[in-house]
């Protein structure tokens, strides 16, 4: 210590000037990049974790907020499912939503005035989810009553459709003879068509 005092008392005023300086700059240089640009850098870093911390809070009350109103759309979403099941073909299985299917159109058909001459269930189908049933039948009589068993069918309990129609006219002698007779009464009609409805499957999965 007793040299660097001497050394220093054997500079010059303008010497011991620059090297005081030279000191305070080297003295800077240590403080800034040694203790004042680490402090920023952690303080940086402590602020973003802050603002990630605050923003996942606030992020987790909106979901807090908003958890009774969406449990209460997705228990209006499951009464409004079940009603529209209560609309489908009833029938856990393919065979017995086709059966359902079958009676249910030859009661319409016969309560419409309209005789059933065949009924065969086709194929099922995928749609979406669900399944699709198909009944395809072959009935007789006139126009009117044909046309009171496709409203039955359309708009009834069951959401099914009507998904091809083929009408071919039936020469009929009884009938002919009356016509002659001067009596009005139209042939019948031989009518082939499509029925479709979706199938409710298994209800005990909802």
């Amino acid at each position: 210590m007793q040299r660097i005092k001497q050394l220093w008392q054997g500079r010059a005023p303008r010497e011991q000037l620059l090297l005081a300086i030279a000191g305070v700059a080297l003295l800077l240089v240590v403080l800034i990049y040694g203790v004042v640009k680490p402090y920023r850098a952690y303080t940086k870093e402590l602020e973003n974790e802050i603002t990630q911390q605050v923003n996942l809070v606030v992020k987790m009350e909106r979901q807090r907020d908003r958890g009774p109103q969406i449990e209460q759309q997705a228990t209006l979403l499951r009464q409004r499912m079940q009603e529209i099941r209560q609309h489908l073909v009833p029938g856990g299985t393919p065979a017995l939503a086709a059966s359902q299917l079958q009676d249910r159109l030859q009661n319409l058909a016969r309560g419409s005035g309209l005789d059933v001459l065949t009924t065969v269930s086709l194929r099922d189908e995928p749609a979406g989810e669900f399944r699709k049933t198909t009944v395809q039948m072959t009935l007789r009589g006139g126009l009117p009553e044909l046309g009171r068993f496709v409203s039955a069918v359309e708009y009834g309990d069951w959401r099914l459709a009507v998904s091809s129609l083929e009408v071919r006219g039936t020469y009929n002698v009884r009938v002919a003879g009356l016509q002659q007779a001067g009596v009005t009464k139209p042939n019948p009609l031989t009518v082939t068509l499509e029925v479709s409805g979706i199938m409710q499957g298994d209800t005990r999965r909802n």
